[in-house]
């Protein structure tokens, strides 16, 4: 498929999802002194409806942070590829790229980070549609006032600097900077993970409530499962790079099935003390496979951690496979579902 630009950026399609990766893989080049190549995607496959919340949920390392980097355009795939409303942007120009900024846009973790201290919010917010889009100064003003208004700040916050701000209004700032472009897409990239709960909280509210107001589509990026339930329609998990569980929101964060989203969901504390105990006791559970966390899996990527592996799943790279309405990469995943999978006690490497 080539790439179809308009003059504001790829022109949309009749049908299908606004987001489509196919088999995207993602290899960042090392020197030789610092080891080889690292494999930070493999042939992960996603789609993000219009009007969806796509929740991708992983640990620190596991690719979710550079598949919406993929997705941007800031780090080039090396397999796969990237369609946006139908088009492939996998390798697009700075041109083209600059053009598909008006309809993706992103919100960082740290807000404060890319923006310029010494410029008031109101010039932060209209730098990208001066040189973007070059709109008169009043439609600039009537846009940055509204983006404002959406994310819960006053008309006054235009003349004042970042420092003047929480760390919660800045991330509302960084929501309002990618409104002012009035896109469709925005990749969340650990949006709510530097904020204390409450704020953190008040942020998810305000992006589910852009969600309905806005018609937006959110790729949302977190390594918490709970957050990422509250605001995803779908819910991907990565580990090693991988897909290894996909599908509704409700259905992977309430029973999941794959050995690591179990960890992941162990890991979040609940107030129920019957509940926390359960978690607690599957995160030991998980721990004792660190007995073989020092043999390579030539298999699934997991199986050092994973008290449920066996030796075919140091040797077989699961697939993706149906199960209960999710899919999921395991080999053991008919068992687990069922709740009579027993952890493999065989000693680590041994046949």
């Amino acid at each position: 498929m080539t790439e179809q630009t308009g003059a504001n950026g790829p022109s949309p399609a009749a049908d299908g999802p606004l987001l489509r990766v196919r088999g995207l893989d993602v290899t960042y080049r090392r020197s030789r002194l610092r080891g080889g190549d690292v494999n930070a995607v493999r042939g992960v496959d996603l789609m993000v409806g219009r009007g969806e919340t796509v929740g991708l949920v992983g640990e620190s390392g596991s690719g979710k942070s550079t598949i919406g980097s993929a997705v941007l355009g800031l780090v080039p795939a090396t397999g796969g590829r990237v369609e946006f409303d139908g088009a492939d942007i996998t390798h697009s120009s700075r041109d083209a790229r600059r053009l598909l900024a008006r309809r993706m846009q992103v919100v960082f973790q740290d807000p404060y980070g890319s923006m310029n201290p010494a410029h008031t919010v109101g010039d932060t917010l209209a730098e990208a549609l001066r040189h973007n889009l070059g709109l008169p100064a009043a439609e600039i003003r009537e846009r940055v006032l509204r983006a404002l208004d959406d994310v819960g700040l006053p008309p006054g916050a235009a003349h004042r600097y970042p420092a003047a701000f929480s760390g919660g209004q800045r991330q509302r700032i960084a929501i309002a900077r990618a409104l002012v472009m009035e896109p469709d897409f925005i990749v969340c990239d650990e949006a709510v993970s530097a904020l204390d709960l409450s704020v953190q909280a008040q942020v998810l509210n305000l992006l589910a409530r852009l969600k309905q107001s806005r018609g937006l589509s959110y790729l949302f990026i977190s390594h918490d499962l709970a957050v990422v339930r509250y605001l995803s329609d779908t819910i991907v998990v990565l580990y090693a790079g991988r897909v290894v569980e996909r599908g509704p929101a409700a259905l992977v964060a309430g029973r999941p099935v794959h050995p690591y989203t179990r960890a992941l969901l162990a890991a979040a504390p609940v107030p129920d003390p019957v509940v926390q105990r359960r978690r607690q006791a599957e995160r030991r559970l998980t721990a004792t496979a660190d007995r073989a966390a020092g043999r390579i899996s030539a298999g699934c990527a997991f199986a050092p951690r994973c008290p449920f592996a066996q030796e075919t799943c140091w040797s077989v790279q699961p697939e993706l496979v149906e199960q209960d309405g999710v899919t999921v990469a395991c080999h053991r995943h008919e068992e687990i579902a069922a709740g009579t999978a027993l952890p493999d006690r065989t000693p680590a490497g041994a046949a």
